[in-house]
């Protein structure tokens, strides 16, 4: 069963310091007692244009770029798929999700519908009432 306290959150977090860049703001929080948030501020580097124009490139090789619609300030990270959606700070986001996962487990079977992971994450560029911001 997924589960997240504030002692798991506090190894993560200083996991996370390791992780990343120093000019890089970010917050961290519990969700529902099973999901780890990690919500990116802001940062020198534009990472939602990142997103977006690997994300746009995704939709082209799809033949789906008439259904692409740009993010704008926020960004919800699919943290399975990284390698989709950045390219120059690829190796930043997967320590990123290396320090979130620290002390998790996914003992799931798909094929008896059986689900069991030590917590959740989610990685988030912005929220969606306060934008990411380049500084």
């Amino acid at each position: 069963m997924a589960y997240m306290d504030q002692e798991k959150k506090s190894k993560i977090a200083a996991a996370l310091k390791l992780a990343i860049p120093k000019t890089w703001k970010y917050s961290l929080g519990v969700r529902h007692h099973s999901t780890i948030v990690l919500t990116i501020a802001s940062a020198p580097v534009d990472l939602i244009a990142e997103w977006n124009k690997n994300a746009k490139a995704q939709a082209e090789w799809k033949n789906e770029a008439r259904l692409f619609s740009p993010a704008d300030g926020y960004v919800q990270v699919n943290h399975f798929y990284l390698e989709r959606a950045f390219d120059k700070h690829l190796s930043i986001f997967e320590a990123i999700r290396n320090a979130l996962n620290l002390d998790n487990h996914d003992r799931s079977d798909i094929t008896t519908d059986y689900h069991d992971v030590g917590h959740y994450l989610s990685i988030n560029l912005g929220k969606w009432d306060k934008p990411f911001l380049v500084k």
